[in-house]
């Protein structure tokens, strides 16, 4: 088992989608109807010896087709330090993100007034979750054309792991109108959130802490023990809304990627 809660629960993300090779130093995380999904093509190092021209290399050798490289550590808590430094000089991205939990119960945020929330479930409903993505990727700076294909394919296996057991999409509806979701995933222990987003004009309403009250609910009632997990960069709003919720930072997570390689 992964020491990182971060990186454990992204396996229980990807479980019944992604292929996972483990060996000594290192597992290979393949998620082969995903090709371009780039943290679902990586390599996790099992220790924290970061060694740019022999990691680099053993990414070539473990995806020799790959247009990316991706590279994480199995470090909770790891900090920068000079192997970082210098991926980054040779173009990387070097991407620090909290990973924060929920250790009591959430502070609780009831439902706005008009919204309903409940479990994504017929394809017009889905429609609306990807329209969604799509919609606030674009706002984030991501280009329409390959950002569409991306979305299109990572919800349909998301939407697969949704209604298979252990997981759930939560819709925030206003009438037929989706208006907020996100994602939890049960497995390790764990209960992760993924993609909490809200439409643009119903922003600032409470309706995304709504949500994340619903998924602790929904993640309590089906395994009581689990910890609630979501992997949040260090300055983006998921995680201002996260804390207001009562999660609290467990651990950072570091990783590298360089795209277009």
């Amino acid at each position: 088992m992964l020491r990182s809660l971060g990186l454990r629960s992204d396996l229980v993300v990807q479980r019944g989608v992604s292929l996972i090779e483990s060996h000594p130093d290192r597992l290979v995380l393949r998620t082969p109807s995903e090709p371009d999904f780039w943290f679902g093509n990586m390599l996790i190092f099992r220790h924290g010896e970061v060694d740019p021209d022999a990691q680099i290399a053993r990414f070539h050798a473990d995806f020799p087709d790959a247009g990316h490289v991706t590279l994480a550590w199995d470090v909770p808590g790891m900090a920068p330090g000079a192997g970082h430094a210098e991926l980054a000089r040779r173009g990387f991205a070097i991407e620090t993100a909290d990973v924060l939990t929920l250790t009591g119960p959430p502070w609780r945020h009831g439902t706005p007034d008009g919204i309903m929330i409940r479990p994504v479930a017929t394809d017009a409903e889905w429609d609306q979750v990807i329209a969604l993505q799509i919609e606030t990727g674009v706002e984030e700076g991501y280009d329409p054309g390959p950002h569409r294909p991306f979305v299109v394919a990572r919800f349909g296996n998301l939407r697969r792991l949704a209604g298979s057991g252990g997981a759930v999409w939560l819709g925030a509806f206003e009438g037929d109108l989706l208006v907020g979701d996100l994602g939890v995933f049960l497995g390790d222990g764990v209960a992760r959130y993924q993609n909490v987003e809200t439409r643009a004009r119903y922003r600032r309403r409470g309706i995304c802490a709504a949500l994340v009250t619903a998924g602790a609910d929904w993640a309590a009632a089906e395994e009581p023990a689990t910890i609630p997990v979501i992997v949040a960069d260090q300055d983006g709003a998921p995680g201002r809304i996260y804390r207001r919720c009562g999660f609290a930072l467990a651990e950072t997570l570091i990783s590298a990627v360089k795209g277009s390689y």
